[in-house]
């Protein structure tokens, strides 16, 4: 027959047991909300991400969700600077062909894994969605092209390439090519599949 004293033991062992919930505060729930959002982007994609499907991988309730964004759309697009690259985390070296090979891996070190999944799956709908398009246009894509394009040119300025081959259809070409082979393949890229895309294609583009 169980005395007072086990039944008394075993109510402490339980309270040992139950793991201690910790109140996390601001910064990390809004954390926990964009690892959510980026995780069910690459999961099921934009057009099934609701606030409860972030709420309970976040681990949090829906309140702060619906406090802070009115609809999912808003949501994401206050997300989209975590698929963002850093253009200025990358040192150049001076030297045209070695920077477009390092900068474009650079860019590829970034995308792996889930952040590229998303960033894929986003890059796939995010046309339905104007506002979402444009704000992914504008966050995401344009300082990557921004920064491309002023690689290009410093190169001209240094006399390794000709000013005039940097025509707004070949930068366009050059941008497409990047997207394409750095960010949309599945697959990370080497450093030599990276280089024969320089070597065969870039370079040739903008040297005369």
């Amino acid at each position: 027959m169980p005395t007072r004293h086990n039944a008394d033991m075993r109510a402490v062992a339980q309270i040992v047991e139950r793991p201690v919930r910790t109140r996390r505060g601001a910064a990390e729930v809004e954390q926990a909300i964009s690892d959510a959002v980026l995780a069910e982007l690459a999961e099921v994609g934009f057009g099934r991400l609701t606030f409860e499907s972030v709420a309970e991988r976040a681990g949090t309730g829906k309140s702060p969700l619906y406090r802070r964004w009115p609809d999912t759309t808003c949501l994401v697009i206050d997300t989209l600077e975590k698929l963002g690259m850093d253009p200025a985390g990358y040192p150049r070296t001076g030297i045209l062909r070695d920077d477009l090979i390092g900068f474009t891996h650079h860019m590829t070190k970034k995308q792996k894994g889930v952040r590229g999944n998303a960033f894929r799956s986003l890059l796939g709908e995010a046309h339905r969605y104007p506002p979402l398009l444009s704000r992914f246009k504008s966050e995401v894509l344009q300082p990557l092209f921004d920064a491309l394009s002023e690689l290009l040119r410093d190169a001209a300025g240094r006399g390794e390439i000709s000013s005039e081959r940097l025509t707004p259809v070949v930068l366009e070409v050059l941008h497409a090519l990047i997207i394409k082979r750095a960010l949309l393949e599945t697959h990370v890229l080497t450093r030599k599949d990276i280089a024969e895309m320089v070597d065969e294609v870039l370079l040739p583009l903008v040297i005369a």
